[in-house]
């Protein structure tokens, strides 16, 4: 992902979330960083690498090989034989169709999406383990 692609979700991330602007997620250089600070070091250009890696630790860079592993899922269990289950995120229920659409918009309903199938990827390398 792009530097100028991070600032849009850095924007979009603080309109969204904005109690969260301002809580720190990672330390650069003794500081602690929070969202909005570390928007406005990657306007000015400042410690990008630092801010990147801050921000892949912390989740607000899903890598995109998740986002494409968590609509292969979706699909996957479109093809299984059988009445399809619901997908249920806070508030909402969807059909599994509804749920690969969201995933493919990438919108706040595809990141929850993302989200639980991250943490299924994760419980099922705890069990390998």
């Amino acid at each position: 992902m792009s530097v100028p692609q991070k600032i849009s979700k850095l924007r979009n991330f603080i309109a969204r979330n904005p109690a969260l602007a301002d809580v720190g997620f990672t330390v650069i250089g003794n500081q602690a960083v929070t969202p909005r600070t570390a928007l406005s070091m990657l306007e000015r250009g400042q410690n990008i690498n630092a801010v990147i890696l801050g921000l892949k630790k912390i989740g607000v860079d899903p890598p995109e090989q998740d986002w494409a592993l968590a609509e292969d899922y979706y699909r996957s269990l479109l093809q299984l034989p059988g009445p399809h289950p619901k997908i249920y995120i806070i508030g909402t229920e969807m059909t599994l169709e509804q749920a690969l659409a969201h995933l493919k918009r990438r919108d706040a309903a595809g990141q929850q999406l993302l989200n639980s199938y991250q943490g299924l990827t994760r419980e099922m390398a705890r069990r390998m383990k």
